[in-house]
C-alpha cells in the first residue's frame, strides 16, 4: 500500500509541476524560429474521388494531387486544420502558408486560425510530404 501511495504522490507532483510551467512559462524552453528562407501559399481541395489537390494560392495552378488513401500524414494534418477552420467559421479560401526556414525546418501556418504545425517534429519522412510541395514548380 505504501508504494502505491508514493506513486500516486509522485504522479500528482508531476502533474502540478507541468501545470505550473504551462501557466507561468517559467522553466519552459523556448527555441526561436529561424528566419524564413522561402514562403509558399497553398489551397487544399478535396475531390469526390477521395483525392486532394494542392493549388498555388497566387494563380490556383495545380501543384500536386494526393491520391486517394495515400499520404496519411498530410491528410491527417490538413484534416485537423480544416476542422479548426470549420469550428471558427473560416472558409477554405484563406491559403495555408508553408514556411521553409534557414535551418532546414518547415512550418505549416494557418493564418485564418493562427495555428501552426512544426513539421520536423513528426520526423523526416512525414516532413518530406510537405517539403516536396516547396520544391514543386
Amino acid at each position: 500500500r505504501l508504494p502505491l501511495m508514493a506513486l500516486g504522490i509522485m504522479v500528482l507532483l508531476v502533474v502540478l509541476t507541468v501545470a505550473m510551467v504551462r501557466i507561468t512559462g517559467k522553466g519552459a524552453v523556448h527555441v526561436p524560429d529561424a528566419a524564413p528562407a522561402s514562403v509558399r501559399e497553398f489551397l487544399f481541395e478535396d475531390r469526390p474521388n477521395g483525392s486532394i489537390v494542392v493549388l498555388d494560392a497566387r494563380d490556383r495552378r495545380l501543384v500536386d494531387t494526393v491520391a486517394p488513401e495515400s499520404n496519411g500524414f498530410l491528410r491527417g494534418t490538413m484534416r485537423g486544420l480544416a476542422r479548426e477552420r470549420k469550428r471558427q467559421g473560416i472558409g477554405a479560401d484563406v491559403p495555408f502558408q508553408l514556411i521553409g526556414r534557414t535551418d532546414g525546418r518547415l512550418t505549416l501556418v494557418d493564418p485564418g486560425t493562427g495555428r501552426r504545425v512544426d513539421l520536423e517534429s513528426f520526423g523526416p519522412t512525414n516532413a518530406a510530404a510537405f517539403s516536396r510541395l516547396m520544391s514543386a514548380p
